[in-house]
């Protein structure tokens, strides 16, 4: 599968304000390039910088953008169309902000290409002494007894594991997770989250993603573990507004909820999870940055979940919530 690469030109100004649209497009990952990083990089004085590499250094003049990765499907194009029109009306929406040139370029980009770039960085490691986590092209050597193997091809869907939101909440899912629960994974990515409860006992899993490529790699990355597809449902749509998806995941019937996102998209979509939970049901959500940590658990609280567990790792954050 190809992707297009889109890179839109702004200002440091402009940069959050796009961000925020394409989350709102449903667009979670983005690529940002701006002056301000690099300086805010080298004037941190909680920070001692014995190097860094000369490369960042070409950062001071760089024009400020925020890339994006689209594939190159109908699902695809139709994001790049909301995102040309969105842009194109920014300037009259946001009439004291300087967005610069505010222009998009687009690169069509090879998958294999891709994967070549990032693969020689990706190797096994050990979350919470208990699961390894192994890329489908790495060999490995006998685990030792007690350990986990779980092998993933991420892919394009950005879930490797090996970002602090994601240990986090495998973390917790080990602690927490009871055998033959079922289990709803929202936001599934690579499928990671969903194969780590399947064989830590889990008896089936629902995934749901509004990305229709994160849908098919999760598909791929149970296939590569040995999952049955009775087992792990994936569906596509976004939940928050799709009542038929909602029917379809199923209410009253799981007894945790996996989430693993940004704390603004966790938040949009919570009022969801008192209906698909079972009574005494967990919620673990990841992905929230410390700024926002009591806002999401206010908006717990008003939904009838009552706080078990905080963790945090470095700046990020997880809950861990039981509705009462």
């Amino acid at each position: 599968m190809n992707w297009t690469e889109v890179s839109i030109y702004t200002t440091t100004n402009g940069i959050e304000i796009i961000n925020g649209a394409l989350i709102r497009l449903g667009i979670n990952d983005a690529v940002i390039e701006d002056a301000s990083v690099f300086y805010d990089f080298l004037n941190n004085d909680t920070l001692n910088w014995d190097y860094y590499d000369e490369e960042l250094s070409k950062m001071k003049d760089s024009e400020s953008c925020i890339k994006v990765y689209l594939a190159d499907n109908n699902q695809g194009k139709e994001l790049l169309k909301n995102i040309y029109e969105f842009t194109k009306n920014l300037k009259s929406e946001y009439e004291d902000v300087d967005f610069g040139r505010l222009e998009i370029e687009t690169k069509i980009l090879n998958d294999e290409d891709w994967a070549n770039n990032w693969k020689q960085y990706f190797k096994p490691f050990t979350v919470s002494d208990k699961i390894i986590i192994k890329p489908s092209w790495e060999e490995l050597e006998e685990p030792e007894d007690g350990k986990i193997v779980l092998e993933i091809d991420p892919g394009m869907s950005f879930g490797t594991g090996q970002h602090h939101t994601t240990r986090l909440c495998i973390e917790q899912i080990i602690k927490h997770i009871e055998k033959d629960s079922e289990v709803l994974d929202m936001g599934c990515g690579s499928g990671i989250l969903s194969i780590a409860s399947i064989l830590l006992g889990a008896r089936r899993i629902t995934g749901v993603d509004i990305d229709e490529n994160s849908v098919r790699i999760s598909r791929e990355n149970a296939s590569l573990n040995n999952i049955k597809e009775e087992d792990f449902t994936i569906f596509c749509g976004d939940v928050t507004s799709d009542e038929k998806l909602q029917s379809d995941i199923g209410f009253d019937k799981y007894d945790m909820i996996a989430v693993n996102i940004i704390a603004q998209i966790i938040m949009g979509m919570s009022f969801t999870f008192p209906k698909f939970l079972k009574k005494g049901g967990l919620v673990i959500a990841s992905g929230i940055i410390t700024k926002y940590l009591d806002d999401v658990v206010d908006n717990f609280k008003e939904l009838g979940f009552e706080i078990m567990e905080i963790n945090n790792s470095e700046e990020w954050v997880s809950i861990t919530a039981k509705l009462k």
